[in-house]
């Protein structure tokens, strides 16, 4: 058997990908197996088991892809893009663009978040989610701090607290928006939302 080329690999790589987000998020992690992966991608077990280690390996991987796909990982925030506090505003609205979209992003950050259970098997899982978390905290305090260097922020502000309070904002519109998708749009209520505690945050 003639063996496959370098794209062959990485076409078949990406199709298990594919099926990997099919069926987890139809399934969830726990109750969806290899071989279901396997099957929805046309593939063989060990097909997978030529590009992943392990279920949670491809968990891992298709959560790598999807971060990547829609630009969300914590390197993906560029400090110059946020020059004022119009800027943190348009790219928090960007950010939530996904979830009104109910684009790949949303449904595997709904699965991640509230449809797996997170047993000993996941931990590696966990764990690169709590340090996402704290490094995209850093980012924000980061740049709360340099707005407040330059007097565009309240001189007695605490960046870090700051920090938390935006980002649980945005969880919890995230949240309601993932319980009832039509409790209100981006274009209506989201931003105003967001005025109201950027308005806070000016001298």
């Amino acid at each position: 058997m003639a063996r496959k080329t370098k794209q062959e690999s990485e076409k078949t790589r990406q199709g298990i990908l594919e099926a990997a987000f099919d069926v987890f998020t139809q399934k969830g992690f726990t109750r969806t197996t290899l071989s279901d992966v396997a099957l929805a991608a046309g593939v063989t077990r060990g097909a997978i088991y030529w590009h992943f280690k392990d279920k949670v390996d491809l968990f891992m991987a298709l959560s790598d892809a999807i971060d990547d796909e829609a630009g969300v990982r914590p390197e993906d925030i560029r400090q110059e893009r946020v020059q004022s506090l119009d800027d943190v505003r348009e790219e928090i609205l960007k950010y939530l663009a996904h979830f009104e979209a109910r684009d790949r992003y949303a449904v595997f950050y709904d699965l991640v978040t509230h449809h797996t259970e997170y047993t000993g098997e996941l931990q590696p899982v966990l764990d690169r989610q709590v340090s996402d978390y704290h490094r995209i905290l850093q980012e924000i305090e980061k740049a709360l701090d340099r707005l407040k260097s330059t007097g565009l922020v309240r001189s007695d502000l605490d960046p870090s607290r700051s920090a938390v309070t935006l980002v649980a904002l945005i969880i919890g519109v995230i949240a309601i928006w993932l319980f009832d998708p039509g409790a209100f749009t981006q274009t209506g209520i989201v931003p105003g939302i967001l005025d109201d505690f950027l308005e806070g945050l000016k001298p």
